[in-house]
């Protein structure tokens, strides 16, 4: 059986969701959500690409990450 990314990060990933649902116009590096956070820059990355892969966020080219326009 494998663990996904929600079940490991849990917390941390409901808050950056809510945190980019709140602030619709919010847009993160992966160091800024990392010390939003207070995590590490691999774990905030990976939780930033959850939100991408649920179709909440996209990364531009520059690495900011925000709320994907519908």
């Amino acid at each position: 059986m494998t663990t996904t990314i929600t079940a490991l990060a849990g917390p941390d990933l409901l808050r950056l969701r809510k945190e980019f649902v709140a602030m619709p116009g919010l847009c993160l590096t992966t160091l800024q959500a990392a010390r939003l956070l207070s995590i590490r820059e691999p774990e905030a990355h990976a939780l930033l690409d959850e939100l991408v892969h649920e179709g909440l966020l996209v990364r531009d080219d520059e690495g900011l990450y925000r709320r994907r326009v519908r």
